[in-house]
């Protein structure tokens, strides 16, 4: 009987607290195009003549006459290098900014401080095909970090800085995995909902008749649950988000902070030495004792280790290309079949109302607290592997002793909730 999961009453509810970087607490507002004052225009009559005569200079090199310095010596590593990052930031020059300052078409502010940024960051590559002209470029790219300066500071509005918390919601996108715990798809990271294992791990292993490795986080679970938190690591794995776990300043916290920092004073011997030792632990100096974030990490743990123990069944297998075509066949390569049907996972569906879905010819039992709660069952034909024959094939609602079972099921309830077995209300 699985454990009934209040968070499914309101899913949409279900929130986890984070804190943003530096970066994402900044959301200062940029002004395409601005009026520039007297003396702004005037350094900027200054410029331009110049803007025009590094323009030559950066056209005028030629790639094919700068590959060797004489006909039968070539350049060395470092002035092949300085050339080599020269052509490569021309490229992305070359278009517009060139056409731009060579067509004297009517630049915004915002267009002009792109062209300064590109020629400043060609000057001091410029300097060395150019070292009779190092003054003049050098001079006139002081001017252009004067004018980028003062373009920046009166096209930038500054505004206050985003507070450091953030609330995240989760998406309505939950299972519970046949070992019993809570696993929500997430935010589309390729290793959080199982797209990227499935397919690019399992498939192709399948593709290439290999078996399939037995991985098994039982103990990683019970380890998070025992020790009540999940480190930083653990979150990034699942779900990679931009935002930060908000480490509480524990005693075990501020220990584990100083266990990391003395780790990276170690030399290499001594490193190896103490991590290689069989009772050692890494610090997690970040860590979250937020139970919903507990909840997110052992579900994705638990529903990666039913994943692959569903694959380990074709291990003996002699054609594992054609399962995998079959399967393929038979889920519409869907991976939400595929975990119900084939893997065993129990679907919450987002658009039915507090309903399941399952493959379980045991569901009746097993979600007894959810039907006398209210909830509706909908079970459907699950996909099987036979050993014998070697194939897979759908389970038949219509064989005499799975029909009978499920009358037997259905005779012993007496929740709430209705039952949908296929497509038909039996109750």
């Amino acid at each position: 009987m699985y454990k009934y999961f209040r968070e499914l009453e309101n899913p949409r509810e279900f929130k986890t607290y984070l804190t943003r970087d530096s970066l994402d607490k900044k959301q200062d507002l940029s002004l395409y195009n601005i009026s520039y004052s007297d003396d702004h225009l005037r350094e900027l009559q200054i410029l331009f003549p110049k803007l025009m005569v590094i323009d030559e200079m950066i056209m005028g090199l030629n790639e094919r006459l700068l590959a060797y310095s004489s006909e039968d010596e070539r350049l060395s590593d470092e002035v092949w290098l300085r050339n080599d990052a020269f052509f490569h930031l021309r490229e992305n020059y070359s278009s517009p900014s060139h056409r731009i300052l060579k067509e004297e078409i009517k630049l915004t502010s915002w267009e002009l401080q792109c062209i300064l940024i590109e020629i400043d960051d060609l000057i001091p590559l410029l300097s060395g095909f150019y070292p009779k002209h190092k003054d003049f470029l050098l001079d006139t790219q002081k001017q252009i970090k004067a004018v980028s300066k003062e373009i920046e500071k009166k096209s930038t509005i500054k505004m206050p800085l985003k507070s450091n918390g953030v609330s995240i919601e989760w998406p309505d996108s939950w299972y519970i995995t046949p070992n019993g715990y809570l696993y929500n798809t997430g935010f589309g990271h390729k290793k959080g909902n199982l797209v990227y294992l499935l397919y690019y791990t399992i498939y192709e292993l399948l593709e290439e008749n290999k078996p399939i490795p037995s991985i098994n986080h039982i103990h990683h679970i019970h380890h998070i649950i025992e020790r009540g938190y999940i480190t930083d690591k653990e979150f990034r794995n699942y779900c990679n988000l931009i935002y930060q776990l908000p480490t509480i300043l524990t005693p075990e916290v501020e220990i584990d902070r100083m266990r990391h920092k003395n780790l990276l004073r170690l030399n290499e011997t001594e490193y190896k030495k103490i991590t290689s030792a069989p009772d050692f632990e890494y610090p997690n100096p970040e860590r979250s004792y937020q139970k919903n974030l507990i909840t997110l990490i052992t579900g994705f743990l638990s529903a990666e280790t039913a994943l692959y123990s569903s694959f380990n069944r074709v291990n003996n297998s002699l054609s594992k290309r054609e399962l995998l075509t079959q399967l393929r066949e038979l889920t519409r390569n869907d991976i939400r079949d595929v975990l119900v049907r084939f893997s065993g996972f129990h679907k919450i569906e987002s658009i039915v109302d507090k309903t399941i879905t399952t493959s379980s010819l045991y569901a009746i039992i097993e979600f007894s607290n959810y039907l006398n709660a209210g909830w509706n069952l909908h079970i459907i034909p699950g996909i099987v592997y036979d050993e014998t024959e070697d194939k897979l094939s759908v389970v038949d609602f219509n064989s005499y002793f799975i029909r009978k079972h499920l009358d037997q099921e259905l005779a012993n309830f007496e929740g709430t909730g209705k039952i949908l077995i296929k497509n038909d209300w039996v109750k």
